[in-house]
């Protein structure tokens, strides 16, 4: 069963436990969010969003195409949200604050807890840009050299 399906079954109980002050975590699958969270192992940490989200936020969310996504909040649009995957291109929308299931408080990275409010997730979040840059020409050079090793 695919990750989309699971959200699914599990996204009334997901706003329940949230609803009651509880956190919800769950393990995270796909690239969007490369390099800050890897595809499987890496998990997120929510809370209930009592409020407005803002910039910079990363949100569980259900999309105007009625699709989950944990994106980060780079604008606003009306009543919505855009959103976009740091390792994206493009933005999705979340129509209101209803399509908001939680938004992240933590995050787990290789075992270790990265809160929202550290010094270096803030770090980060001002410099993802140059970041994911970087790590992407990181992938660039080592794909041309598998590519020239299994040439030979």
């Amino acid at each position: 069963m695919s990750s989309e399906k699971r959200l699914y079954q599990l996204e009334p109980e997901m706003r329940d436990c949230l609803k009651q002050g509880k956190l919800v975590e769950f393990e995270t699958h796909g690239i969007s969010m490369i390099p800050l969270l890897h595809d499987g192992g890496d998990r997120v940490l929510l809370k209930r969003a009592e409020k407005r989200l803002k910039v910079d936020d990363v949100a569980l969310c259900r999309t105007d195409d009625d699709r989950f996504v944990l994106h980060r909040v780079v604008g606003f649009k009306g009543d919505g949200y855009l959103l976009r995957g740091d390792n994206c291109r493009s933005c999705e929308f979340c129509r209101d604050q209803s399509d908001v299931v939680g938004v992240a408080v933590a995050f787990i990275r290789r075992g270790k807890k990265i809160d929202v409010d550290s010094a270096g997730y803030k770090f980060y979040c001002r410099h993802r840009t140059a970041l994911l840059r970087l790590w992407q020409a990181f992938w660039r050079v080592a794909d041309k050299f598998a590519s020239l090793r299994s040439a030979k």
